[in-house]
């Protein structure tokens, strides 16, 4: 009976161990989405003098947004990361535009990084150039060469960011 009892269990616990490997995580695909606005503006939120947040509002500007979101898996904790890059600018005359330093702060050039890490968190840009060319009715090539700056009152160090893609007209939020 001992056996007969010892066989049973043993043959329960292989089929059970094939079914768990058969199951395979539910993994969320990488999104990128790059998209532009128009009679849109950023508002900026400032609260506790250096951190703020940041609303959409009807306005006379373009808002172009590009947004990333890193595959995740749904049996590992705290593996979500996702960043976007943000400006606002009076509609484009002609078919391309140049975003100088010295005009990030005015075109609210903004870069947020979510995740769970040191250095999450939204903040203004000070420096790189964006450039955009019209390469079709609705569609513009914009090219980033950016520097992000730690969050203020972390000691970590800049890191240069270049990426390019193709805007078209979408939702800012999704």
């Amino acid at each position: 009976m001992k056996k007969l009892i010892c066989y049973l269990l043993l043959l329960l616990s292989l089929s059970a161990n094939a079914q768990s490997q058969d199951v395979k995580p539910k993994v969320n695909p990488e999104i990128k989405r790059f998209v532009y606005q128009n009679n849109t503006t950023i508002t900026k939120r400032t609260y506790d003098s250096i951190y703020f947040d940041i609303a959409y509002d009807k306005g006379a500007n373009w808002v172009f947004k590009y947004s990333y979101r890193a595959q995740e898996t749904d049996l590992i904790a705290d593996d979500e990361y996702a960043e976007t890059y943000e400006f606002e600018m009076a509609p484009p005359k002609g078919n391309s535009f140049t975003i100088t330093s010295k005009d990030f702060e005015k075109n609210k050039v903004i870069f947020n990084r979510s995740c769970f890490c040191p250095d999450g968190g939204i903040r203004q840009l000070h420096e790189g150039t964006i450039t955009g060319k019209k390469v079709g009715k609705n569609t513009w090539l914009v090219t980033f060469d950016i520097t992000i700056e730690p969050r203020t009152g972390r000691s970590t160090v800049s890191t240069n960011k270049k990426f390019k893609g193709y805007f078209k007209p979408g939702n800012l939020i999704f």
